[in-house]
């Protein structure tokens, strides 16, 4: 059993964590069979750091079975941090875009120039040892003194909680994980949005949502200015922007109230709102319209924002325009798929930047939606990144006779479901909720 260490303190760390995770699982003769949970602590700093030092890290753990040498091994993860933008350098304790070490390797004890096992200094940090604890509770200190014989689920306890940042360097654990699906949360700025509509419509409500659902485990803040609710009115571009303007203009002054800086998504089918959106710093582009129009395709395109495709019958979304019961739904939305990509690549977009969305609800019966969903693996077959929106939607009144609102048990269900499938985005409104459902069935695998 080898345990490694991951951390990240620069650029987008969720983001480096798991590009190490991703390149970990290909090395020959080696299996991960736990991921720990995310904590974030304070940077340990030498005297006299650079102020811009001082930056918060992410750290996690994996528990790993392998036949490789130890020296094999280094090389191996030394080879994954440079190429993630790791250099090689002198400073000791600077910020870093990827740290991966070996924390321990069973009972053995090595202390080489190039390799310490168990790492220095583990008793001393609950940010390397709270996660080695996570996922090889049992393992045991082979080192000479107070802890030698002692498991790592004993040594952890005088710190207390993993939640009450009391421990050493602030240390605790947060919701974000890095091997589940990346949580979407719903900003819905509207008066007349299905099951939240009103709540979020002033700037100060929105705001206040977009960093709970931040710092409740959404990587990523969709904020919508129009319902797309069947009996809702469509809303001209320059009333969505009114809506819009003010949320983008104050996120920047809101940058040090996120433990975990989220990505910003615009869910508008306006093409001269993206436009707008972009020039505010916009992550993503989450089109309900699938980029039917030419000038969102060019906005894009000359952009470097991510987008959201998504299947559809008609936009504004009208009741009597469905898919025919004697179609294939799945067959279907991934042919229409299929077609919208290629097309899409053909105006300068390319795949890796479109996020596929088959549109639940939209335009499909419930019984519909319900077997896009249990056949959502067939989407990842088109070579673009998956996003589900399920969220207390229309389709879950075939398992539950509760309002919409009060439908956050039957999402967190489907979600777990989701998290085991070839889903990369899971959109929701109670992100908190789902968020601890992951994390839980994630510790039990």
């Amino acid at each position: 059993m080898v345990i490694l260490g991951l951390g990240s303190n620069l650029g987008d760390k969720l983001s480096n964590l798991r590009k190490a995770l991703r390149s970990i699982q290909k090395i020959p003769g080696l299996t991960i069979e736990q991921v720990s949970p995310i904590y974030i602590s304070d940077a340990l700093l030498p005297e006299n750091a650079a102020f811009d030092w001082d930056m918060p890290y992410l750290n996690l753990a994996l528990r790993c079975e392998t036949t490789l040498a130890a020296p094999e091994l280094l090389k191996q993860l030394k080879n994954i941090e440079w190429s993630i933008g790791r250099k090689p350098e002198v400073r000791h304790w600077g910020p870093r875009v990827i740290d991966i070490d070996i924390l321990a390797w069973d009972d053995l004890c090595l202390e080489s120039e190039t390799l310490t096992v168990p790492h220095a200094s583990l008793q001393e940090r609950p940010f390397a040892l709270w996660p080695l604890a996570d996922v090889a509770p049992l393992w045991t200190f082979p080192l000479p003194g107070p802890n030698q014989g002692k498991t790592a689920a004993q040594i952890v306890e005088p710190w207390g909680s993993r939640f009450s940042g009391n421990a050493p360097f602030h240390t605790r654990q947060i919701n974000h994980r890095i091997d589940t699906p990346q949580l979407v949360g719903i900003v819905n700025v509207t008066p007349d949005s299905f099951s939240d509509g009103g709540k979020f419509f002033a700037p100060a409500h929105a705001i206040e949502q977009i960093i709970q659902l931040a710092n409740a485990g959404a990587e990523v803040i969709d904020i919508g200015a129009e319902s797309t609710a069947p009996t809702a009115k469509p809303l001209d571009a320059d009333t969505e922007w009114t809506r819009l303007e003010p949320i983008l203009a104050a996120i920047k002054n809101i940058q040090k109230d996120f433990l975990v800086a989220p990505k910003i998504s615009v869910d508008t089918r306006h093409p001269s709102s993206a436009l707008k959106a972009l020039e505010f710093g916009a992550d993503w582009i989450n089109d309900v319209s699938g980029l039917d129009e030419p000038a969102m395709r060019e906005i894009i395109a000359h952009s470097k924002a991510d987008c959201v495709v998504m299947h559809h019958m008609s936009i504004p979304e009208r009741r009597d325009n469905i898919l025919p019961r004697n179609l294939d739904p799945v067959k279907t939305v991934y042919e229409w798929g299929k077609t919208r990509l290629l097309e899409l690549e053909k105006s300068g977009i390319p795949r890796d930047r479109i996020i596929f969305d088959p549109g639940i609800g939209f335009g499909k019966m419930a019984e519909q939606s319900l077997l896009l969903l249990k056949h959502v693996n067939v989407f990842a077959e088109l070579g673009a990144r998956v996003l589900i929106g399920h969220s207390r939607k229309t389709f879950l009144s075939l398992l539950t006779g509760m309002p919409f609102v009060e439908r956050d048990v039957e999402t967190m269900a489907m979600s777990l479901y989701l998290s085991r499938q070839a889903v990369d985005f899971i959109r929701v409104h109670n992100v908190e909720l789902c968020a601890r459902g992951l994390r839980v069935a994630a510790a039990m695998e």
